[in-house]
């Protein structure tokens, strides 16, 4: 099972309505000079005043002018930042008010009261004050009186805060009725409750509903005065904020960073000009709820460092303004815990949800939807490193939590934590557990409003799933037919054309629970069954295909690609069966076609979620058509007025653009869209007859090698259950021979002795899967080493001119190798001191200073290596601030050798965010990232060019899932125009990588094929080299993915050439003075 942490829920924020009377003509000073006063620190000279006037209020009887009053005599600046001394002035004014039993008046001493608390983060006593004021203003006669919807709405307000969201729903109605009745045109008032209302029909999913909400609350806001700063400023940057996150709902997430940054523009300015202290409060706290909404956006587009350095930032701002046991800082430990969680920094992610367990026992808040969120994280946190007793304590308490604050009402929060409940039961072998708490949440919805919706759907499917998991496959063939046959059902009802568009596209997994029940239940497994099975898992792929029209987020990302590997893995082990029953080779043609699709459908789902994508050769337009037409199919999902119509008419569209892109643009068509299965029929005919290809592909967890040459192609069952250990110990950072030597000896074992006899060529080019992508395999040893110079004759580094290609669609024809003029362009950023003190001047303390950039070490030797060989190779350089992002993309095209000496970060969770780092600019203002080259950018550059170095050193940390950052990486040069990339496999030492890729260069000029070049060099290298330096670590990285041919270059150190120049000028020389003598 696996678990999908997600951010929670950005945050709607919903300002608590502040309604004051007019104040009596005051004596000496008014409140705003109060104000004033304590803005500019003048605290003395304000405490006097307010004490003076509380006094000449009081003797006077003016009740009405000491409301304010109590706000001052509990603000903390004034109490020496006392919280408890704040808390009781307020209290005694507060108490000296209501002394006289007025309703209106104690409806406003109470809702001031409830500021100072809620200031002091203890939000529970600002409800119960306000709970006391809804039976007194009950008695207020006049019809036009609002203090009664006023206090519904700020008891509204605070149960929002604690996370109480049912209850909170229910006061912002009565509160929005109370105001409709008294007939009152309080335009600010109805603008705060619209807000207030879409914020939480948005936690039900009820997006439409939301959506009015917003709407009416920007409409109500234009009959304002917008002379008032709150009115032009601050109001509407809160509608902008609830927007930002419809926006992000709706896939448009973008749209959804770009209006949250407008948002927090008009609060700073808002900041800048009000000196209402409160509202200057209220204006951060957004601030601070905006900052956690953009990280959950950069979240929904799997940009997880970007999201968690957000965090970061808004976690530091925030403790400058709040006691450390205040919600929003809890919330940030949470959301940070979640965060390291799915960037799998688990000792980090612990430490900030420890925090949170701490900080919520020093509080008596209510059990909150927060709390649930923080003891599943940690749940999480445990069942990720093993320790499955601690995380089913935490799932369990995460549970109670739900069901305390349900009065049996399950949120959809809880029914998706039932999900996950369920199938952690199967995990741990609670089988009776793991049924009885699939079946509550199933009964639940069937005795509910969410029956016959996308949610019944849902649990019907993990039911399903449960049962299968547990083995129990005749329930399971019961439910997924259940499942699959959903839509159908005949109950008089007719489910909305969402859901039903939405559950056409989640079938495919009850459609993988049925076939695989039925194929553990069949006992005559005949090729006519198995091609019964093969064809409703290819109609179960063909839902996928249609799927990836609305993929929106990267969870949408995530569960597709989750589909299709379980789908195709499934594909491939019938396909192997039958080629097994009938020896029909066509079948293993299908296998390995099947599993390059896998790949290409992985890279294509992913660069679907990227709205800012752009592609070489393809116009903007064609690409702006292309975005529209996907938004909106995703779009017309939700038409609650034309229904299933507009998506019809919207997809009709969408094939009709296909049919052109085919047409017109056929190699982005192929690249983005097209099947796979032909490529690989021809693949024999592309290959030399000196060469031989060996795929290694994982059904499962079982390893198969396809080894294919001009002539034969042969499939080979290899042992895999120790390769991905070892091939992590590899990556230790170690430099023991003894340590070593068994692990390259058995990975030669298990990967290369089985498949030997099949290899007659000298040239292999060998074409990974998932653990393997982290695997050299030059350093694989025929028999145990004894010394690290052992590799020079005894590895496969010895016996074989390897290269290696990430797919073998990207395998391509052999052609004539295109001939560039220009010889030779480097970038070397270079990183220095200077460099990095020249952009920390221009930004201080911003969300958008990047961190990492700071700690990124210098880099002289690949600096001297590029200088050198432009020289050699009559290039030319860019070095230091000039080996900008944007000189590379405008100079690197059209070039035998493009050489780019950075730091990368390689991203295997979200491949495409994979990123190779430029030198950032100094002077103008850039964004946070505008240094960074994205792997999905590089779709969009011309870089032709026989060879691309890629000598960075890797910032990220190492992780073992499927190499598909090497994948995205290969995928994009390829199409970008790069015949061949010499890249590394893991964080290389720069000085063995500079060494080494200098005598490559050295032997290129002398006419070698490029992966024979390489080979010479590691061994030139090898030689060269004493101790710890032959270890495999410092050389065997580097390697060399795509086109071999030589290359063809003048080299301006050529001393061939200098002697001929030589030689000629002698005899010129000679022939000048001979004919002279000869006068």
């Amino acid at each position: 099972m696996k678990i999908r942490v997600r951010i929670v829920r950005a945050v709607f924020s919903i300002c608590l309505l502040s309604i004051i009377p007019a104040h009596s003509q005051e004596k000496a000073y008014s409140v705003n000079d109060i104000r004033n006063l304590i803005s500019q620190d003048s605290l003395k000279k304000a405490k006097t005043i307010v004490s003076d006037n509380i006094e000449l209020y009081k003797a006077e009887k003016q009740y009405d002018s000491l409301i304010e009053y109590i706000r001052f005599q509990g603000h903390f600046k004034l109490n020496d930042n006392n919280t408890e001394k704040a808390i009781a002035k307020a209290k005694e004014l507060t108490g000296y008010i209501t002394a006289n039993k007025d309703p209106h008046l104690i409806a406003l001493a109470y809702k001031q009261m409830s500021y100072i608390y809620d200031n002091a983060g203890q939000h529970i006593k600002a409800y119960d004050l306000m709970l006391e004021a809804v039976e007194p203003t009950s008695h207020i006669t006049d019809p036009k009186n609002t203090d009664a919807a006023s206090v519904q709405y700020s008891l509204g307000y605070y149960k929002f805060k604690i996370g109480n969201y049912p209850l909170a729903k229910k006061h912002y109605n009565k509160s929005l009725a109370l105001l409709k009745k008294s007939g009152n045109d309080d335009y600010v008032f109805y603008n705060q409750v619209y807000v207030s209302l879409g914020g939480l029909l948005w936690q039900e999913a009820k997006l439409d509903s939301a959506q009015v909400y917003f709407q009416e609350a920007l409409e109500i806001l234009k009959k304002t005065d917008t002379t008032d700063l709150k009115n032009k400023l601050f109001r509407p940057s809160l509608i902008k904020l609830n927007m930002s996150v419809l926006l992000n709902a709706l896939g448009r997430n973008k749209e959804a960073i770009t209006i949250s940054y407008e948002a927090i523009e008009d609060l700073q300015e808002f900041i800048e000009k009000t000196t209402d202290e409160f509202y200057i409060r209220q204006a951060r706290n957004f601030i601070y709820s905006i900052l956690d909404n953009l990280a959950s956006y950069h979240n929904t587009l799997g940009e997880y460092k970007r999201s968690e350095e957000i965090m970061e930032y808004s976690y530091a701002q925030k403790q400058k303004m709040y006691p450390e046991n205040d919600m929003p800082i809890i919330i940030s430990h949470i959301i940070l815990a979640q965060a390291k969680t799915i960037n799998q920094d688990y000792e980090d992610a612990t430490k900030h949800a420890d925090l949170a367990l701490e900080l919520y026992k020093q509080r008596p808040d209510e059990d909150s939807y927060w709390k649930a969120a923080l003891y599943s994280v940690k749940g999480t946190i445990y069942e990720r490193t093993g320790n499955m007793e601690l995380a089913r304590k935490f799932y369990e308490k995460g549970d109670q939590v739900y069901r305390n604050s349900s009065n049996g009402n399950f949120s959809q929060n809880f029914l998706d934590h039932l999900i996950m409940l369920s199938q952690f039961y199967v995990k741990i072998g609670e089988d009776q557990k793991a049924i009885a708490t699939a079946f509550e949440a199933y009964n639940h919805i069937r005795a509910s409003s969410f029956r016959n919706t996308l949610q019944e759907f849902y649990h019907i499917q993990n039911i399903a799933k449960v049962y299968f998991e547990l083995k129990d496959y005749k329930n399971a063939l019961k439910y997924s037919n259940e499942a699959i046959n959903f839509n159908l059902m005949a109950d008089g009802r007719k489910m909305s054309g969402l859901d039903s568009i939405l559950v056409q596209y989640r079938k495919p997994p009850a459609i993988l629970i049925k076939i695989n029940s039925e194929y553990n239940l069949s006992e005559n497994k005949s090729p006519k069954i198995l091609k019964q099975y093969l064809s409703e898992i290819d109609q179960a792929i063909s839902i996928l295909d249609q799927r990836k029209k609305v993929v929106t987020t990267h969870e949408d990302v995530t569960l597709l690609i989750n589909d299709n590997e379980e789908l195709f893995n499934l594909a491939k082990k019938l396909r192997l069966e039958l080629y097994e029953t009938t020896k029909d080779v066509h079948y293993i043609d299908q296998v390995i076609s099947l599993h390059e699709s896998a790949i290409y459908s992985r890279i294509r789902s992913r660069l679907s979620l990227r709205e800012n994508i752009a592609f070489k050769n393809v116009p903007k337009r064609v690409l702006e058509k292309e975005t529209h037409l996907k938004n909106s199919i995703a779009t017309t999902i939700g038409d609650t007025e034309r229904g299933i119509d507009a998506y019809i008419d919207a997809s009709e569209e969408w094939e009709n653009f296909l049919g052109s892109l085919q047409k017109d643009y056929p190699e982005y068509y192929k690249m983005r869209y097209g099947t796979v299965e032909k490529p690989i029929q021809n693949l024999q005919q592309k290959i030399p007859e000196n060469t031989t290809i060996v795929r290694y592909f994982f059904i499962e967890d079982q390893l198969y090698a396809y080894i294919v040459s001009h002539t034969e192609k042969n499939i080979v069952l290899l042992s895999s259950s120790n390769v991905k250990n070892y091939v992590q110990q590899l990556n230790v950072e170690d430099f023991s021979v003894e340590k070593k030597s068994p692990l390259l000896f058995n990975l030669y074992n298990e990967l290369w002795q089985p498949i030997e006899p099949y290899i007659k060529t000298r040239k292999i080019i060998i074409v990974p899967d998932r653990e393997l992508f982290n695997l050299s395999f030059e350093m694989l040893t025929p028999k145990p080493i004894k010394n690290f110079k052992e590799f020079e004759t005894n590895s496969l580094l010895a016996k074989y001119d390897i290269s290696y290609n990430f797919s073998l669609l990207l395998y391509k024809d052999r052609k004539k190798i295109i001939d560039y003029s220009e010889n030779y362009v480097g970038f070397a950023p270079g990183f220095n001191k200077k460099m990095k003190q020249n952009y920390r001047l221009g930004l201080q303390d911003s969300v958008n200073l990047d961190k990492m950039y700071l700690t990124l070490l210098p880099q002289p030797f690949s600096e001297n290596l590029i200088k050198q060989y432009a020289k050699t190779f009559d290039g030319e350089y860019f070095m230091n601030e000039n080996a900008s992002k944007t000189l590379f993309v405008n100079k690197a095209k059209d070039h035998k050798i493009i050489h780019i000496g950075t730091h990368a970060e390689s991203n295997n969770i979200t491949p495409e965010l994979s990123r190779l780092l430029f030198a950032k600019k100094s002077k103008d203002r850039e964004t946070y990232d505008d240094n960074s080259l994205y792997v999905y950018e590089v779709y969009n550059i011309d870089l032709s060019s026989n060879l691309a170095i890629l000598t960075a050193c890797e910032t990220g940390k190492p992780t073992y899932q499927a190499g598909e950052g090497a994948i995205s990486l290969a995928h994009a040069f390829n199409y970008a125009g790069s015949e061949s990339i010499l890249t590394s496999l893991w964080n290389i030492d720069e000085v063995s990588s500079s060494k080494i890729v200098g005598y490559f260069y050295d032997y290129l000029s002398d006419g070698l094929p490029k992966d024979e070049a390489l080979k010479k060099a590691k061994f030139k290298y090898l030689s060269t080299v004493e101790g710890r330096g032959a270890a495999p670590q410092y050389w065997a990285g580097l390697v060399l993915v795509g086109d071999t041919s030589p290359l063809h270059l003048q080299n301006n150190t050529n001393p061939i050439w200098w002697w001929i120049l030589g030689l000629g000028l002698i005899s010129l020389i000679f022939v000048y003075f001979y004919q002279k003598r000869r006068i």
